[in-house]
């Protein structure tokens, strides 16, 4: 079994990329926001799970990952 490497440029980030790395962006800023206004820990992260739920939403569901040769039009046998 050959290991092979990946076609993909490692200085690129792709759009899958950047959803994943934006999830967890609003529920550090709700943990912070709720300490520093004294909202309730479970009422902020509640707050921030909504746009961090709506991104994993997009990234399932509306543009998921897919493979190189399915993005270019090519269809496998």
């Amino acid at each position: 079994m050959e290991a092979t490497i990946s076609d993909t440029r490692l200085n690129q980030v792709s759009e899958p990329d950047l959803v994943l790395s934006f999830i967890p962006g609003p529920l550090l800023v709700a943990v912070v926001v709720g300490f520093l206004v004294g909202v309730p820990l479970s009422l902020a992260l509640a707050a921030g799970s909504l746009p961090a739920s709506a991104a994993m939403g997009y990234a399932l569901f509306y543009a998921p990952p897919i493979d190189g040769e399915e993005r270019a039009g090519e269809t496998q046998p």
